[in-house]
C-alpha cells in the first residue's frame, strides 16, 4: 500500500515527504497542562513553606480536601496546616506523576510526602495518590489516597 501524500494525511497531522507526520500543537491543551502543573507546584510550595496563602487562590471557596484523616473545607486549610507542623517538620514533597484529563476538569497526582516527626525525629515517606476535580481551573475537590496504617502522620 502506498503512503499518503501530505495533502492526503489526516487533518490533525502535519508533515512533509522527508519526515513522518507530527501531531499539531494544540495551544489550548498545552496551556491547560501548564496551568495545572503550576497549580500542583503551588500546592507543594504551600505545604513545604507552611503557608496555605500560596495555594489558596487555586481553591474554590467551597473546595474540600478529603483524605483518610477526614474532610477539610478549604477555609480551614491554613489552621490545619499550622496544627500539622506543630507535630512534624522538614517536609519535602516529590511529585512523581501528574495526569490530566483531556478536558482539564480532572487531574491525578502521585507524590511522595517525606516528613520528620518532631517528638522523636523519626522520618518516613508516605506514597500518596490524589484525584482533583477542577472547576474553571480551580480545585473543587482534592481526594487523597494513602496507607494511613504505616504513616508516621497517623502517629504524631
Amino acid at each position: 500500500m502506498k503512503e499518503p501524500t501530505a495533502a492526503q494525511a489526516p487533518r490533525n497531522l502535519i508533515g512533509n515527504s522527508n519526515q513522518p507526520p507530527v501531531a499539531r500543537h494544540d495551544p489550548a491543551k498545552n496551556d491547560t497542562t501548564v496551568k495545572i502543573r503550576e497549580l500542583v507546584d503551588r500546592q507543594v510550595q504551600a505545604w513545604e513553606k507552611h503557608d496555605f496563602g500560596i495555594a489558596a487562590p487555586d481553591w474554590l471557596p467551597s473546595g474540600e480536601l478529603i483524605s483518610p484523616g477526614g474532610h477539610m473545607p478549604a477555609e480551614e486549610m491554613q489552621t490545619a496546616m499550622a496544627g500539622y507542623f506543630k507535630q512534624f517538620r522538614d517536609l519535602r514533597v516529590t511529585v512523581k506523576n501528574v495526569f490530566i484529563s483531556t478536558d482539564g476538569a480532572k487531574a491525578a497526582i502521585e507524590w511522595d510526602w517525606d516528613v520528620t516527626r518532631r517528638r522523636d525525629g523519626a522520618r518516613a515517606v508516605t506514597h500518596d495518590a490524589i484525584i482533583l476535580d477542577l472547576v474553571g481551573g480551580r480545585i473543587a475537590s482534592w481526594r487523597e489516597y494513602f496507607d494511613f496504617g504505616n504513616s508516621i502522620d497517623a502517629k504524631p
